[in-house]
C-alpha cells in the first residue's frame, strides 16, 4: 500500500515538473513578419535644379567666414551676396570667426583636394550626408579667383547657390548659367525652391527598419535597426514593445546622428502568452520629429 502511494506521488511530482517545464520552456518556434507602414516622404522638391534631390543645410541659419586672403572689394561683394539671399529667402547667413559652415577664400592654393571636393565650378558643398528625404549639407566652400566688373555680386551669388546645392541652368538669362553676364538675374524659381526646402523644421526623423522577431519557448528575441533620416541628431529615446496590445518591454535607445543607423538586439524577453498574434514596436520620443509614422512597426505571426 505504501509502495502504491509512493508510486502515485512520484507520478504526480513528475507531471507537475513536466507541466512547469512546459510552461517555462514550451517546445516550438513562432516567427513574425513585418507589416509595411506608411512612410513620410517630401518627394523631389528641387527636381533637376540641384546636384542631388532636396539638398539643404540642417538649419536655415547658416554661418560663414570670409578668409583674410580676400581683397576688401571681394569681401564686400561676398557680404552683399549673403545679404541679398538673406533678404530674398527665409535663410539667414551670419559671420563667425571659426567653425563655419561656408568658407570663402580667394587663393588658388586653398582649393580643396583629397578629403574635400567641389561638386561643380568654384563653389559647392564639400560634405554631404544622404538621407531618404534630404541630402544634408554640412560644409561648403567658395573660391573667388576672378574679378567681376558687374555692379551686382552676380559671381558671388552664383557660387553661393552652388554651395546651396544648385546646378547650372541652361537659361542664358539666369544667374546660374555657366557663363557670367552682368544682366543675368536669379528669377523666382530658385528662391521659391529654397523657401520650400527650408520650410521643413530642423527636426530628427527616426525610422524603424530591418525587423525580425521570433519566440523560442517562452522567450522573445527581436532584431531591428533605427535610422535617423531627419535634419538633426536625435536625443536618447525609448523602444517599447507590445504583445497583443500589452506592454512587455521598454529599453533605452541611444541618440543617433543624422544619416546614421543603429542596430538593436533585444533578447530573452519572457512572455506569459504563447500564442501571440501581433507585436508592435514603437520608438517613443519626447522630442519633435519630422514624422512619427515611421517610429512604429507592427509584426504579425506567420503561419506555422
Amino acid at each position: 500500500m505504501r509502495f502504491v502511494h509512493l508510486f502515485f506521488s512520484l507520478i504526480s511530482l513528475f507531471m507537475a515538473f513536466a507541466l512547469f517545464f512546459y510552461f517555462i520552456f514550451p517546445f516550438g518556434e513562432i516567427r513574425f513578419g513585418a507589416e509595411r507602414n506608411p512612410e513620410f516622404s517630401v518627394g523631389n522638391i528641387s527636381t533637376e535644379m540641384q546636384f542631388y534631390k532636396n539638398m539643404r543645410f540642417s538649419n536655415p541659419e547658416i554661418s560663414y567666414k570670409i578668409e583674410n586672403n580676400c581683397s576688401l572689394e571681394k569681401k564686400n561683394k561676398m557680404k552683399r551676396a549673403f545679404d541679398y539671399m538673406t533678404n530674398l529667402t527665409i535663410l539667414n547667413f551670419y559671420p563667425v570667426n571659426g567653425n563655419e559652415e561656408i568658407t570663402v577664400s580667394c587663393e588658388e592654393k586653398t582649393k580643396p583636394s583629397g578629403n574635400g571636393f567641389f561638386v561643380a565650378g568654384e563653389g559647392g558643398p564639400t560634405k554631404i550626408i544622404a538621407g531618404d528625404n534630404f541630402y544634408v549639407i554640412f560644409k561648403g566652400e567658395i573660391l573667388l579667383l576672378r574679378d567681376s566688373k558687374c555692379e551686382n555680386p552676380n559671381i558671388e551669388i552664383h557660387e553661393l547657390l552652388h554651395v546651396l546645392g544648385f546646378n547650372h541652368s541652361q537659361n542664358k538669362n539666369n544667374i546660374m548659367y555657366p557663363v557670367s553676364d552682368c544682366s543675368q538675374t536669379i528669377g523666382n524659381e530658385i528662391p521659391e525652391k529654397l523657401n520650400e526646402l527650408y520650410s521643413f523644421p530642423s527636426y530628427p526623423d527616426l525610422k524603424i527598419g530591418n525587423v525580425s522577431a521570433d519566440i523560442l519557448g517562452r522567450y522573445l528575441n527581436i532584431n531591428l535597426s533605427v535610422e535617423n533620416i531627419g535634419l538633426k541628431d536625435s536625443q536618447s529615446e525609448r523602444i517599447i514593445i507590445y504583445a497583443d496590445g500589452e506592454k512587455i518591454k521598454e529599453t533605452k535607445l541611444d541618440g543617433i546622428k543624422i544619416g546614421e543607423q543603429l542596430g538593436v538586439q533585444i533578447t530573452n524577453i519572457f512572455v506569459m502568452k504563447i500564442k501571440i498574434e501581433n507585436l508592435k514596436i514603437i520608438v517613443e520620443t519626447d522630442s519633435n520629429e519630422l514624422s512619427l509614422e515611421n517610429n512604429q512597426i507592427t509584426l504579425t505571426r506567420l503561419p506555422d
